[in-house]
């Protein structure tokens, strides 16, 4: 019995056999127990065979304040359709009638439920240092390759979609704004940081005091001994912006957190969720998807507050415009070329900012 893979069972059998062979009041002496105990399991041993000698539910035939059925339907429905949502963050946006332990608990048992990996011992927390900055002063730059993402590469192929995002991820409200392209370069990076920082002092901002970080990427000039003229690095800190632009620290690999972070939430609440069927539909969507990050969804590392809400609060002499710049496809905005020559040869655009 000790050996069995079921202990309980193999008791109940022994007892039901020496009650069967010995009778009910030697099986109650032998095995130490109830006379209503042995009587009870070599009943249903007579009965039902092995299948009475099974542990029986003790789980209530009621539940008054079960959740309905269709509730938890809906609950269901609303996560596949938004993959990258938490059972708060279901409950929250979509107002459904269920507590947030109540929907993780109808996920979880669906197998709707992505297990987090954590690992043993955080390290260089920098939320803290993050907070202290002051609203639309320090930001990381990434790049997100988007040809790897199994539900958008058919839609990429079939309707000439971006093929790369360019993200800048502001640090103090969490907030991001993209860029797109058909072509992984230093121009369309270029671009993207002249674009934004053109955006800031729109909006009445001393780019001055704007730190952009990146890693060393080679279209972040990373791999640039000597600095040039129109490049990612000088754009940024020549006139007219005077910004300043850092790498990331060697063997830092956490340094660029706050955009990787940013590209995974991308991931799974747009890119996993929506469908596409033109370029257009494309930029209209992301563009909405990005005022509603920016604008209106509660982030959980910055206690359930959306970006806007932070920016009330540490900055309100800023207008909630700031986050209004839209999503643009790169390409767009290159300027026109010129004639070819009559000798033939490649004409090719001038860099960004050079016209």
């Amino acid at each position: 019995m000790i050996r069995s893979d079921n202990p309980k069972f193999a008791l109940r059998k022994a007892l039901a056999a020496y009650a069967m062979e010995h009778g009910i009041k030697p099986a109650m002496r032998h095995f130490a127990c109830a006379r209503k105990t042995a009587r009870k399991w070599l009943r249903r041993y007579k009965a039902q065979g092995h299948e009475g000698l099974k542990e029986l539910s003790r789980a209530p035939k009621s539940c008054p304040h079960k959740t309905p059925p269709g509730v938890e339907a809906l609950v269901v429905a609303q996560r596949l359709k938004t993959p990258g949502f938490g059972a708060k963050r279901l409950v929250m946006e979509f107002d459904l009638p269920v507590g947030a332990s109540a929907a993780h608990r109808i996920l979880k048992q669906r197998g709707l439920v992505r297990q987090r990996r954590r690992r043993h011992q955080r390290k260089n927390d920098l939320r803290a240092v993050k907070a202290a900055y002051a609203p639309f002063t320090r930001f990381q730059m990434d790049t997100k390759h988007l040809c790897d993402l199994p539900r958008y590469w058919p839609q990429m192929n079939a309707f000439q979609l971006p093929r790369y995002q360019y993200t800048i991820r502001e640090l103090s409200t969490g907030a991001h704004f993209v860029a797109y392209s058909n072509e992984l370069t230093k121009t369309y990076a270029t671009m993207t940081a002249r674009r934004f920082l053109e955006h800031l002092r729109a909006c009445g901002l001393d780019t001055a005091q704007a730190l952009i970080q990146t890693d060393l990427g080679t279209e972040f000039d990373g791999d640039t001994v000597h600095y040039m003229e129109g490049g990612f690095h000088r754009s940024i800190e020549d006139a007219p912006f005077h910004a300043g632009h850092h790498f990331n620290p060697p063997a830092c690999p956490n340094a660029n957190a706050d955009v990787e972070s940013a590209h995974a939430t991308i991931e799974g609440e747009f890119f996993e969720a929506e469908t596409f069927r033109s370029r257009a539909e494309f930029l209209g969507k992301i563009t909405t998807y990005q005022h509603w990050f920016n604008l209106a969804r509660k982030n959980r590392s910055r206690g359930w507050r959306a970006p806007a809400d932070i920016l009330r609060e540490k900055a309100p002499q800023l207008s909630p415009k700031i986050f209004l710049l839209p999503p643009v496809a790169l390409e767009t905005l290159l300027p026109a070329t010129r004639s070819p020559p009559p000798s033939g040869g490649h004409d090719l655009p001038r860099s960004p900012g050079r016209y």
